[in-house]
């Protein structure tokens, strides 16, 4: 399911709130409405007025008001919900597990905090709306989202109310006029959907069109886009052994000294010819695994942390090029020359073959991996296993960005669902993504996360900066396409894939010839976006 496994900046989304107070699905929450600021799922309630003589008295407990008390006067009249979810397992089976159960949750309570989580989110969204949700699995490779959907479109078809799938398909599908702009309040009879909220993540979803059009939902209750940020995996275990200790990686994140230089040192001090027999080869420890072998493309969760966009958006949000940033992506590009070429470097095939390698002790990291992968059993079992961002291009970088896979499920509504069902939509949607924004991101990362998967108190800081780097994807999104069909013309990561293939910085030249056709991509997406969809 993995776009770049076929060989075919903008402003971090928010920081997940790392306060959430510890509350049972039985409490009542803080208020929420679609107003003013202070009644953002995020304000905290007023403290409550105390009279009388209170230093003899048990204090009264505060006051909390309801976090649902905008939604529950809604009646769908027992309406159901027809909603087609992604169920199969992404990179094609060698990678995270699907983000179904998060989205469609268990058929009954099961002990176990997370699932339990969905279960109740679901069954309070029925019972509070009147409405049944009907979740459908559908099993499709990423390529073959938008032409499934299409196809129901085109013929008129009205049995799905909306989509959770691939970032890339659903992108796909807006661009082509399949999906409903859930920013045009023509659309509904009554728009319950609130992004600016808190419960989504609204610069991610800016990020994902031009102008003021939204076709794509992300937030917490589309938890895969969480999931899908990419991570270093480590292996503190030959971490004592390279750099003598095992949390000097984590060193040198905090103190910002995490660099891509920094680490192409490391990659290449990390190799040991273990075998003796003065070649590289199977039994050999690496600094890093990773399924670049024969193509440059896996390199781009590197390319993408740090920074060096070149393209801008005027004061109407319409993208331009800008080749200001020339010089910051020759630097990159040079860095993975380097990286590329080092003796630490071990080359696979496939995701699934550099994550084995990984776990089997002979890399000290793994490239590619997502922050989902850690709910892999081979992931949780592994003795010595940490987390890091990927590193910036040098110290004078702001901070670590973390590049979200174009896997990533995301949700969208097909142009068919219009008028009283897409109200119906809207309301559904944004009680599950309230609920979620309160409870799912406590449990699946404070609890989860942090805390059941994380071997040690740095894994969790490390988790905290990746999640903090999560930006708006346009260049990512919008550069890879199907194969080689880029809807920017291969203009962002394009020089510095060359680069890499050819072993040699040819950045500035590759652009320039990527210019033009780069140009004229651009001006049909501002066509598409401004015309159609």
């Amino acid at each position: 399911m993995n776009a770049v496994q076929s060989p075919s900046t903008a402003k971090t989304i928010r920081f997940l709130s790392l306060f959430l107070a510890v509350l049972t699905l039985l409490v009542t929450f803080p208020a929420c409405g679609k107003g003013d600021a202070s009644d953002s799922p995020d304000a905290a309630p007023d403290a409550p007025a105390v009279s009388g003589d209170v230093s003899d008295a048990e204090p009264e407990p505060a006051e909390t008001a309801d976090l649902f008390e905008a939604y529950r006067g809604i009646d769908l009249g027992g309406r159901t919900m027809n909603i087609s979810v992604s169920s199969n397992i992404t990179e094609n089976g060698g990678g995270m597990p699907t983000s179904y159960p998060y989205i469609a949750g268990p058929e009954e309570l099961t002990g176990e905090p997370v699932q339990d989580n969905v279960y109740e989110r679901n069954h309070l969204v029925e019972e509070m709306l009147d409405t049944t949700l009907n979740y459908m699995e559908l099993d499709l490779n990423y390529d073959q989202v938008q032409p499934y959907i299409a196809n129901l479109v085109m013929s008129g078809d009205t049995g799905i109310d909306y989509y959770v799938n691939d970032q890339l398909g659903l992108l796909n599908c807006g661009l082509n006029g399949y999906l409903l702009d859930l920013n045009d309040k023509a659309n509904f009879g009554t728009d319950w959907f609130d992004f600016d909220g808190g419960a989504y993540y609204a610069e991610y979803m800016k990020g994902l069109s031009l102008g003021a059009k939204r076709f794509i939902m992300t937030g917490d209750y589309f938890i895969d886009t969480l999931r899908a940020g990419h991570v270093l995996y480590l292996n503190k275990n030959i971490a004592r052994d390279v750099l003598e200790s095992p949390d000097a990686v984590y060193e040198m994140v905090l103190d910002g000294s995490w660099t891509l230089d920094r680490f192409d040192a490391i990659v290449e001090q990390a190799y040991a010819d273990l075998n003796g027999d003065s070649q590289q080869d199977d039994d050999d420890r690496y600094g890093l695994a990773g399924h670049s072998k024969g193509w440059a493309a896996p390199y781009y969760a590197f390319y993408y942390s740090t920074d060096s966009h070149v393209v801008d958006f005027d004061a109407d949000g319409m993208p331009y090029l800008n080749d200001a940033n020339l010089e910051r992506m020759s630097k990159a590009a040079e860095y993975l020359i380097t990286l590329d070429k080092s003796i630490g470097m071990y080359k696979t095939s496939s995701v699934a073959d550099s994550l084995k390698k990984f776990v089997n002790g002979g890399a000290m990291f793994s490239m590619f991996s997502k922050v989902g992968d850690m709910e892999q059993n081979s992931i949780r079992d592994f003795d010595g296993m940490g987390v890091v961002p990927y590193p910036k291009l040098d110290e004078n970088q702001a901070a670590y960005r973390t590049a979200v896979h174009d896997t990533a499920e995301m949700g969208a509504v097909p142009i068919t669902t219009v008028g009283e069902a897409a109200t119906a939509v809207s309301a559904v949607v944004q009680v599950l993504a309230v609920h979620a924004h309160e409870h799912l991101l406590k449990d699946y990362y404070e609890v989860a996360l942090k805390s059941k998967y994380a071997q040690d108190k740095y894994s969790a800081e490390m988790l905290d900066l990746v999640v903090a780097g999560i930006t708006a994807p346009f260049e990512f999104a919008y550069e890879l396409g199907f194969g080689s069909d880029s809807y920017l013309g291969n203009i962002t990561f394009g020089p510095v894939s060359d680069s890499i293939s050819q072993g040699t910085d040819v950045t500035a030249s590759s652009f320039a010839t990527k210019t033009k056709v780069a140009n004229k991509r651009i001006a049909k997406l501002i066509e598409a976006y401004t015309n159609g969809g």
